[in-house]
């Protein structure tokens, strides 16, 4: 059996990368692979994690991305020698047979699987912001340091063109979900009698995390221009914030929305634990970003037979089609509210039902577990002579 060490580095409330590293977890082979989670602290996920079979561990993790505050990098400077030697000692006691590194400004995994003759594998969840150069040279650590580096969506790799140089380490996985879990009747919550939703009216709804990057400014200026054109709909907001430097912005989202007199047809949920049962009840999905990667709750929309209009940014024009929703420019509430209505004035449900067929062909958590598990015994057979040695 394979040990695989997995590292992420926030303690994430309400999902993001965990939903996705779970759900590679949850796919894997039991049988063949045994799972290894190393996070920063304690978190909902980490029952999550155990009850698909992974051990937790927690560590002191160095990350080098977009400054916080003057002494950043410095302190994760000194925080990543402790990386190191944490995934070292990971690599030895439990026998770790590959280390896979989520989002790129994580270091300090790949080096120490490095230093120990391990494979390692990093995923990409970012897409290049300004300044490029600072992306491109975070990319090029992840190229050094990584056997393979894998991308979510082709937006993605100019992070890893260097002028003439390209890495030739570079891979693209989509995201999956699970299909075999057969979807639970309805049953339970009722939002129309929940919100008092009249049941001629149809229902827009938006899942995401309550972050400035996810655009939900936008989502409610559009939800205030298509009430004034008369539209029957009503609107909700499921999600909340991950972090407390969030909440000022979802004090911003309500202010906005209570003084467009919005009260009564958009509403806030918060966090919900039946968000499937919400998306069935729901016409349409909306995910109004500024900046997005491959946003899974999209491919969940879909299954749910929802057609989706969507921000053109990172993969999701390689997500949403135009027989199963409409993209239309990120930071525009105009025509996202054009958007909402174009689909909502055509057949919706055929779009509903296309964008069901659509992602259950392409977008399966069994080939995003097969393409990576490929990819760990491609790196096995080259480093056949190593893990040999190990296991004697």
């Amino acid at each position: 059996m394979k040990h695989i060490l997995y590292i992420q580095p926030y303690a994430s409330q309400v999902g993001g990368v965990d939903t996705v590293l779970l759900q590679l977890v949850e796919g894997l082979d039991r049988s063949r692979y045994r799972a290894f989670v190393l996070l920063p602290g304690p978190s909902p996920y980490v029952a999550k994690y155990e009850a698909a079979g992974a051990t937790v561990l927690f560590g002191q993790l160095a990350v080098f991305g977009k400054p916080t505050d003057l002494f950043y990098y410095p302190r994760n400077l000194a925080k990543l020698w402790v990386t190191v030697r944490t995934v070292m000692r990971v690599i030895r006691e439990h026998r770790i047979d590959i280390v896979h590194s989520h989002k790129m400004e994580l270091m300090g995994g790949n080096i120490a699987a490095k230093l120990m003759r391990v494979p390692a594998v990093q995923t990409v969840h970012e897409l290049p912001r300004r300044p490029l150069f600072a992306y491109q040279a975070v990319g090029y650590l992840n190229h050094y340091f990584n056997d393979k580096v894998i991308v979510l969506c082709e937006r993605s790799k100019i992070m890893f063109n260097w002028g003439s140089r390209v890495s030739d380490k570079l891979l693209k996985i989509y995201n999956g979900i699970d299909f075999k879990k057969e979807l639970a009747a309805l049953g339970g919550s009722d939002i129309r009698r929940e919100l008092g939703i009249p049941a001629d009216a149809q229902v827009v709804i938006a899942v995401a995390r309550l972050s400035p990057m996810k655009g939900m400014e936008y989502f409610i200026q559009a939800a205030d221009r298509l009430k004034k054109q008369g539209r029957p709909y009503h609107f909700l907001i499921v999600g909340d914030v991950a972090f407390d430097h969030e909440k000022a912005y979802k004090q911003k989202l309500m202010d906005l929305a209570e003084g467009a007199g919005l009260n009564g047809t958009l509403h806030f949920l918060g966090l919900r634990r039946d968000v499937p049962e919400l998306l069935r009840q729901s016409d349409l999905f909306v995910l109004p970003s500024v900046y997005d990667i491959f946003p899974t709750v999209i491919l969940e929309a879909m299954r749910a037979g929802l057609p989706v209009v969507a921000t053109d940014v990172g993969g999701v024009p390689e997500m949403v089609r135009e027989t199963t929703g409409a993209l239309v420019p990120a930071e525009n509430h105009e025509t996202l509210a054009d958007g909402i209505a174009r689909v909502m004035d055509g057949d919706y449900r055929a779009m509903g039902e296309r964008a069901r067929e659509l992602v259950e062909v392409e977008f399966s958590r069994e080939v995003y577990v097969r393409k990576t598990t490929d990819i760990y015994e491609e790196l096995w057979q080259s480093y056949e002579k190593y893990s040999t040695a190990r296991s004697v």
